[in-house]
């Protein structure tokens, strides 16, 4: 039964055989990627077992190889992603073999980093699709969200996706049960966690943001011409809806800290605003780690509140698993192997994780890509003149998102579609500073009103 597997497969052969690779990315692997589960597999006697994600990308970037590599220029980042892959890949294969590292291998690593930064780099800015794959991942977010809303109104232990999949993946994807906070449950969508879901949706909302200050959307959808309201508000407030059902407090947080970024770039005098950000920051910060560090030096068996307790146990995790990542410093104990401190079972920071599982190396890579990354699109963005559009500077959302990710994976690990996201912005993100420009290439704006085809295959009408 596990075998329906392949139809997204089939479909993106198809769609890149018949029209494009551009195309089977974008209306194809997009949707796949945030709109079904990444625990289903199928299970493949001798060969690693792929997962929805892992079998729609592959044929396409068979045929785009095949078809001469379009859009694709190598770049100093290129080292970093390629360096990570490696060191993460030599380090599981390293303390288990190939037979039992082969699926992390297939769908953690080719199906999750390099083959989205590879085909994102490629498909999107060389292509000028910027609009149509944001519109993508909104499209497909905004349809996950409102799906979302069974966990959250029926108090289900399971997702819709569950209960209409996992009859065909036997006892796969159940370990995944609701989780609650304050009584209520908290989303999770195809995400199977919901501080994953809340880190996508988040993303998927600044996104948005993006295109609504950016007025891609077009004034009137004749499939929503019901709605009180504009498409872009409305699909701006269904995003907005998801993000908060997941009760996360992590992701929004960083959400929230994040708003800031695109704002910088509202006004001509952006390095005084910099600087005013920052002496606030170093105000605050002093009284604020004074504050924090008596909040967390307390027995967490005296405090009374849940969220007091998580987050001394998530200070307490970082002081007794460092001494135990240095033992393995350079490639770590492996995803399986490392040892587990009594209580400490879930270690809810990826960057410690990381450092625990694949050792410094993977570990510094990472942080490479991250942080190059948000200083170059910091640079790149205060350069630029102010956009004509308010909010609408490419740059600094792209920023915004990479604040989102750093923010929230000190709070939980880098599991499920979020892997996936973080490297098709990497390679978007790469792309974009290569493009050298903010414009958009729609004009949706004159458009009163536009019919939304199966596959949400947007029109464009190039300046």
């Amino acid at each position: 039964m596990s075998i329906i597997i392949l139809i997204p497969g089939l479909l993106a052969i198809y769609v890149a055989l018949t029209k494009s690779p551009q195309k089977a990315f974008l209306n194809v692997y997009i949707p796949v990627v945030f709109f079904l589960p990444t625990y289903y597999t199928w299970k493949v006697a001798g060969f690693p077992d792929p997962n929805f994600q892992q079998i729609t990308i592959l044929p396409i970037i068979i045929i785009w190889v095949l078809r001469g590599m379009q859009g694709w220029r190598f770049s100093f980042i290129d080292i970093m992603v390629f360096g990570y892959a490696f060191a993460v890949g030599y380090s599981e294969y390293s303390h288990v073999g190939y037979s039992e590292s082969q699926n992390f291998i297939a769908n953690g690593i080719a199906g999750a980093v390099l083959f989205p930064y590879i085909l994102s780099k490629s498909l999107i800015e060389p292509f000028n699709l910027r609009e149509q794959f944001a519109k993508q991942v909104v499209i497909t977010l905004v349809i996950v969200a409102i799906l979302a809303t069974y966990q959250s109104i029926t108090f289900s232990n399971f997702t819709i996706w569950q209960k209409i999949l996992g009859r065909f993946f036997g006892g796969q994807g159940w370990i995944w049960s609701t989780q609650y906070r304050w009584g209520f449950p908290r989303s999770s969508g195809p995400y199977g966690h919901a501080i994953l879901a809340g880190i996508i949706m988040v993303t998927g909302y600044r996104i948005q943001r993006w295109l609504e200050w950016s007025r891609i959307w077009p004034a009137h959808i004749r499939q929503l011409s019901w709605l009180p309201i504009s498409p872009a508000r409305f699909f701006t407030l269904i995003l907005l809806m998801g993000s908060l059902a997941t009760l996360v407090r992590g992701p929004l947080l960083a959400a929230v800290i994040a708003a800031f970024i695109p704002l910088i770039g509202y006004t001509k005098k952006r390095w005084l605003v910099v600087i005013i950000l920052f002496i606030a920051i170093v105000i605050i910060s002093v009284p604020a780690i004074t504050w924090f560090m008596n909040y967390v030096s307390v027995d967490p068996e005296s405090v009374e509140t849940k969220s007091h307790q998580t987050v001394i146990y998530r200070w307490q995790l970082i002081i007794n698993y460092i001494e135990l990542a240095k033992e393995k410093l350079y490639f770590g104990w492996g995803r399986l192997k490392y040892p587990k401190v009594n209580g400490q079972g879930s270690i809810d920071n990826h960057f410690l994780l990381l450092f625990l599982k694949h050792g410094i190396i993977g570990l510094g890579f990472f942080l490479a890509i991250m942080f190059t990354m948000m200083i170059r699109l910091f640079v790149h963005s205060m350069s630029q003149p102010p956009t004509e559009l308010p909010g609408s500077s490419l740059g600094f959302t792209l920023l915004s998102l990479y604040v989102i990710m750093l923010i929230s994976l000190a709070t939980v690990w880098m599991g499920g579609q979020t892997l996936h996201l973080f490297f098709l912005i990497t390679g978007w993100s790469e792309a974009y500073l290569y493009a050298k420009h903010e414009t958009i290439t729609t004009n949706s704006t004159t458009t009163n009103s536009t019919i939304l085809p199966t596959k949400f295959q947007f029109q464009r009408t190039f300046k």
